[in-house]
């Protein structure tokens, strides 16, 4: 007789099952990874036309058009607040905190993940934390305090959630 019992079909069964369980939770790490990594570079560009606006203006705009840039691929501006820009993953807040504390603790620029539940913030020169980079969890992801920053104490514009510190070259 030539087979395999049923008791070793369901050893193999398990041990996949395990192995999954085990691999699953890597392979979404990876891809936030990999989302934050585009994140950064969405953001960057829109962080340094700020800043050449506020070098030339003294204050930084209430609007993205204002704004030198092209934008990527796929951002729309909201009508209704010029400081908004959404994208099929998430939102980019490039003016709220510049627009109203112009100067003050939240000159930032933040993209709202919020399929991925977590939020990325680049504090603009003009700010209390002059370009630094902060990742904040939401909904107890953990994803951000995976990445290795320090905790970051402070509230950031009122995102709730637990910030880290990216530890950025």
């Amino acid at each position: 007789m030539k087979g395999f019992t049923l008791m070793e079909l369901l050893v193999v069964v398990l041990i996949i099952g395990i192995l999954a369980a085990v691999a699953l939770p890597q392979y979404e790490k990876a891809v936030k990874k990999s989302k934050l990594s585009n994140i950064i570079s969405l953001i960057k560009p829109f962080g340094d036309a700020e800043e050449l606006y506020y070098m030339a203006n003294g204050q930084y705009t209430p609007s993205a058009e204002d704004l030198d840039i092209d934008f990527p691929a796929g951002g729309v501006i909201n009508e209704s607040d010029k400081g908004f820009i959404r994208y099929p993953n998430g939102t980019l807040d490039l003016l709220a905190n510049a627009a109203y504390i112009t100067g003050g603790l939240y000159a930032a620029i933040y993209f709202d993940a919020s399929k991925d539940k977590f939020v990325v913030v680049h504090f603009l020169q003009q700010s209390s934390y002059p370009g630094r980079w902060v990742c904040v969890d939401r909904n107890n992801s953990k994803f951000c305090k995976s990445l290795g920053g320090g905790a970051f104490t402070s509230t950031v514009y009122g995102i709730q959630g637990d910030a880290y510190i990216l530890p950025m070259p």
